[in-house]
């Protein structure tokens, strides 16, 4: 049995070579896994396509192991632990760390619990790194791609669950992009996203084959859903607008109000709020936290 991840999916893409231990997604097989490694505490992220990080957590339990889960984002927080079902908080660890002051209060207003802040050092080590690149602006318009329909599918069993689809949704950026200034639009892929639907749109449209940070360095505008990259874009000082065509979502990604929209056709875009403390990020020293949890 196989299952087909985000990551993996961005290994293929990129052309990686595995450095990876196969894990056979059974429980039995990482329970004999996770006894030759012996750990003394058992970290673990969330997913979309399947679960089996379940299996982690039962290993924990059932050897009386700290456990620790860790939400890089701030969308669907509940459904990472496998709400709508009616048990779902039985999924959740000895703690759940966020990564900042919003994430950590929404985790809370939403019924998780044992809730922790960790510095974000991914975002630490980014925001360095976008200083040594040496990419100059244009009138580009970097969109930034999620699978909406396909996890709005799996969560709801409806693609449409959410009022809208990739497809509506790009369409009308491309109908506003000179409204939005720009000439130009590249197309960033998630991971888990394909081409299809948006080549169906329009088939001459650029997709990235650079990093995230050169997408954003060459970028005027910056747009996307719920995307932590539009955070990121944010931070770096980018004009960012995050477009959510329908009430029946809510915006997660912490940007100012100004800076979110639901109409693109309404949207003042002279109204953008751009950022000017780049170097925004908060939370505890991981190290730390696992010394004072081990003892």
């Amino acid at each position: 049995m196989f299952f087909y991840s985000s990551c993996y999916a961005l290994i293929i893409r990129k052309k990686l070579t595995s450095c990876s231990v196969i894990i056979n997604p059974i429980k039995e097989s990482i329970f004999h896994k996770l006894d030759l490694f012996n750990p003394d505490m058992v970290l673990y992220g969330t997913g979309w396509q399947n679960h089996f990080e379940y299996h982690f957590l039962d290993y924990a339990r059932k050897n009386n192991l700290p456990s620790v889960v860790f939400l890089d984002n701030w969308t669907n927080f509940r459904e990472r632990f496998g709400y709508p079902d009616v048990a779902w908080q039985k999924n959740f660890p000895d703690f759940i760390a966020t990564h900042d002051k919003v994430s950590k209060n929404l985790a809370i207003s939403l019924g998780l619990k044992n809730v922790i802040t960790i510095k974000n050092y991914s975002l630490i080590n980014l925001l360095d790194r976008y200083k040594k690149i040496d990419i100059k602006e244009n009138d580009t318009l970097l969109f930034l791609s999620e699978p909406t329909a396909k996890v709005a599918k799996k969560t709801y069993g409806n693609p449409m669950y959410w009022g809208f689809d990739e497809s509506s949704m790009f369409k009308t950026i491309l109908k506003q992009k000179k409204k939005l200034t720009c000439k130009d639009i590249l197309v960033r892929l998630h991971p888990a996203d394909d081409a299809t639907v948006y080549r169906s749109v329009n088939k001459n449209i650029k997709l990235s084959s650079s990093t995230l940070l050169e997408d954003i360095a060459q970028a005027k505008v910056v747009i996307g859903v719920d995307s932590s990259a539009l955070y990121l874009a944010f931070l770096l000082g980018k004009k960012v607008i995050a477009f959510m065509p329908s009430s029946n979502r809510n915006f997660c990604v912490p940007l100012p109000k100004s800076n979110q929209t639901r109409n693109l056709e309404n949207f003042d875009f002279n109204s953008i709020e751009i950022n000017q403390n780049k170097n925004s990020v908060s939370g505890i020293d991981f190290a730390l936290f696992v010394k004072n949890t081990l003892g």
